[in-house]
Order: C-alpha cells, then sequence, then structure tokens
C-alpha cells in the first residue's frame, strides 16, 4: 500500500478525499441519464430510469461485496507483507466478476419482460423501460469490474488516480449522452448505451493501469480457492448490502408511492433519489476511504491508529450530514427545477415539499454507513451487516410500509429519518463494545 507517511490525518484525508469524489461522480451516472431524459424526452421515460436504478444498485452491490472484502484482506496482507498471496486473490477477484457479468446480461436479456413489471412498469413507462433495460445488459460486467477496480486501485495507494479515471469516464458519459439523445435522438436507448459504455471505458483504463505494473497488485496466474470466500464474502456483504438496499427501497418506494399518490409521487420521489444517491456515496466515501488504512494498521496491530481514524471518520461525517441538510433544505426549489422546468407548478410545488421532510434523514445517516464500513475494516462484519441491513431495509421498508399505512402517503418521506435513528442507537451500542475490547 503506497502511503505519503506524513500523519495519518493527512492519509485519512487523502483517502477519504478521493473516494467520496470518486463515488459521487458514481452516483451522477444514473443523475445524468435521468436529467437529460427528462428534457430530451419526457418526465415519464425520467420515471422509467428510476424504476431501472435498483438493477444499477444491483450490480454495484455486486461489485462492492466482492472488492470491499478483497481490499480489506488485500490491504491486511499487505501489512503483513504477503503479496504473492495479494495479487492472487486480485486477479481471481477479476476473473469472478467477469463471469457473474456474462451471467447477468443473459438473464437480463432474456427476462426483459417479466423484470420489467417486477420493476413496477406502468402503462406511461413500460416502453420506455423495457428499452433502457436491454441498452444496459450488454454493459453488465463493465459496471462491476469497473467499480470493482476502482475500488482496489485506491486500495493499493492510488487514490488520485482512481478518481480522474472516475471523472473522466462521467464526463464521457455526459458527452455520449447528449449525443444519443439531442444529436442522434435514440432517445433512452441513448441513455442506456452512453451509461455503460462510459463505464466500459473506466474498466479499460484501470486494466491498462494494472497491467502496466505501476502499482503494488499484479495480474498474476492463480489456482481457484473457494475457501477464501468465507473470509472475503462476510466482509463485504455489509457495503455489499448497503449498495443493495438502496436499489431495493427505491423498489419499495417506488411500489409504495404508486399505491398511495399515484404516477406523480414517483417523478417527485425520483428526483429525490438522484440526490440522495449523491448523499448516500458521499457518507460511504469516508467510510471506504478510511477501510484500507483502518485494515491496514490493524494488521500492523496498531489500535491507537484505529481510534484516531474513527474520530477522524466521525468528524468528517458530522461536517457533511450538516452540511447535505442545510443545503437540501435551502436550494430544494432550485433542485427540483433542474428536473421539472415545465411540469405543472403542482408538481414542482409537491417535489419540493417531499424533498425537505426527506433531508431531515440526513442528519443520522452518515454515521450509520460509516461505523458500518469502520465495523467491517475491523473484520467485525456481524455487527456490520445488523446495522447495513437495519438501516438499508429492515426497518426502513416497516418504517415505510407503516406510516404509509397509517398516516397516509404524505408521511412515507419521513420513514428513512426514522429508520435511520433507530439503527443509529444500534450502532452507537457496537461501537462501545469495541472500544471497551480494545
Amino acid at each position: 500500500m503506497k502511503l505519503e507517511g506524513k500523519s495519518l490525518r493527512s492519509d485519512f484525508a487523502r483517502f477519504v478525499t478521493a473516494t467520496a469524489l470518486s463515488l459521487t461522480i458514481f452516483s451522477l451516472y444514473a443523475m445524468v441519464d435521468g436529467l437529460f431524459v427528462a428534457r430530451g424526452v419526457s418526465e415519464y421515460a425520467m420515471s422509467a430510469v428510476n424504476l431501472a436504478v435498483p438493477i444499477i444498485n444491483g450490480l454495484f452491490s455486486l461489485a462492492v461485496l466482492f472488492a470491499v472484502g478483497t481490499s480489506t484482506i488485500l490491504a491486511v496482507w499487505l501489512g503483513q507483507g504477503k503479496g504473492t498471496e495479494a495479487n492472487r486473490l486480485f486477479s481471481q477477484d477479476i476473473a469472478v466478476l467477469l463471469a457473474l457479468g456474462l451471467c447477468i446480461t443473459g438473464a437480463m436479456l432474456l427476462f426483459t419482460e417479466p423484470l420489467a413489471r417486477l420493476l413496477g412498469a406502468t402503462a406511461e413507462t413500460s416502453a420506455f423501460l423495457h428499452a433502457y433495460l436491454r441498452g444496459l445488459a450488454p454493459f453488465a460486467s463493465c459496471y462491476m469490474i469497473s467499480y470493482n477496480l476502482e475500488i482496489l486501485a485506491r486500495t493499493d495507494g492510488f487514490p488520485r488516480f482512481a478518481t480522474v479515471t472516475v471523472i473522466c469516464g462521467c464526463l464521457f458519459h455526459a458527452g455520449m449522452d447528449y449525443l444519443t439523445i439531442f444529436v442522434w435522438k435514440w432517445g433512452i436507448v441513448g441513455a442506456a448505451v452512453s451509461s455503460g459504455s462510459s463505464q466500459l471505458l473506466t474498466a479499460l483504463v484501470f486494466f491498462l493501469h494494472f497491467l502496466r505494473k505501476r502499482g503494488t497488485f499484479r495480474f498474476t496466474r492463480f489456482h481457484f480457492d473457494r475457501k477464501i470466500y468465507r473470509r472475503l464474502l462476510p466482509l463485504g456483504i455489509s457495503d455489499g448490502l448497503t449498495e443493495l438496499c438502496t436499489g431495493v427501497m427505491i423498489f419499495l418506494f417506488n411500489r409504495t408511492l404508486l399505491r398511495h399518490i399515484g404516477p406523480d409521487g414517483v417523478v417527485s420521489y425520483t428526483i429525490i433519489a438522484y440526490v440522495n444517491t449523491i448523499v448516500i456515496n458521499l457518507m460511504l466515501g469516508v467510510g471506504q476511504g478510511s477501510q484500507p488504512l483502518v485494515s491496514y494498521h490493524r494488521g500492523k496491530s496498531e489500535p491507537w491508529a484505529c481510534k484516531k481514524l474513527l474520530r477522524y471518520g466521525l468528524v468528517a461525517v458530522a461536517a457533511l450530514a450538516t452540511m447535505s441538510f442545510a443545503g437540501l433544505w435551502l436550494f430544494a426549489p432550485q433542485v427540483v427545477g433542474i428536473f421539472l422546468p415545465h411540469s405543472p407548478a403542482a408538481l414542482r410545488e409537491y417535489s419540493v415539499f417531499a424533498f425537505r421532510r426527506y433531508a431531515f434523514s440526513y442528519l443520522p445517516v452518515g454515521f450509520n454507513i460509516f461505523l458500518a464500513a469502520f465495523l467491517t475494516a475491523l473484520e467485525r462484519p456481524k455487527e456490520a451487516i445488523a446495522v447495513s441491513v437495519g438501516r438499508g431495509l429492515i426497518v426502513q421498508a416497516a418504517a415505510l410500509f407503516l406510516l404509509a399505512e397509517t398516516l397516509g402517503g404524505g408521511a412515507v418521506w419521513f420513514a428513512p429519518l426514522a429508520s435511520e435513528t433507530l439503527v443509529l442507537l444500534l450502532s452507537l451500542r457496537f461501537l462501545r463494545r469495541w472500544r471497551q475490547e480494545a
């Protein structure tokens, strides 16, 4: 692992800043598609892009599942001087993702119709959703490998390179969206092809980086070691579930809103979901950025460094939470106006109403995400999984259905706040237990 060695704080700032920026750029992929589609096709086409977001989240969650577990083990092994073992695991990780991605591509093309129905296609969105899913399908491997290699490049000590690569991919994506939608008139298919081709580009750049042997990790021959997944998968499940649960909750929100509010509620939630992904990924950036450092110093038996990294992470999350809530509360009308410039005034006003209530959840969410990542880096997967699944799915889904059924559709916007607050109590209990044992 390439560390600057100036101070633990400088290494933390370097890794976290680069990771948060990279993840934020990743979150812009779907948002860019939605923005161009809303302006170049229609607001219901934008809703179709949102209905497909759980698929993209599913691909990213698989990438995170393997990458976080792999990077945690690699960081520990680097701290212990096990370079040969690290290279073999690194190579096996990419091969497995390539095979898995090809299987997903085939499944998406074969089962497009039932998949669209499952995602909540309506009369207004069905044709758009079918076209978008078929456009995404060929690029399933690219989504997973690109994101996986980005995380591993950061673990290897090249966070700035990873960030620049992701930024270039996003700029390419935006340019392709403009060409395919406004110039070539491909409609929503153009958005899918633009997103997928940008992932292909960034994956190729990362491959060249590792093939040129600039860092520690090398592609090498390996014998498939299935036993390593008993250790690897539990470590990656927490962060993978964080990403997957985001997609599942988007699915559940869409279904609940269609039932209690109607298609316009989904339009409002589409805007919230795009911005929410950015906020979540900023918080994930603090957690995932600090993970390699926590694992590395844990491998060197330096608990004092882990405690310092915990303090730095909590301070960073508190600052991001405050800025996210205040900024989005104040500028909710402007954000809604970007996506719905020509929509009826009533729809824009309701979207602002929903946005401001949802924004309260940004105050506690970062602490849960960071503490789950911190527990993962310490190889305490059961506790990390409890936090991730609780905040991302079980407790939030329960709050969503309870509030919708008892208080009506307008109350669903407070479901994330209720669930994040309850799970924060659990997170703090796990943190206290570790501090007593450390």
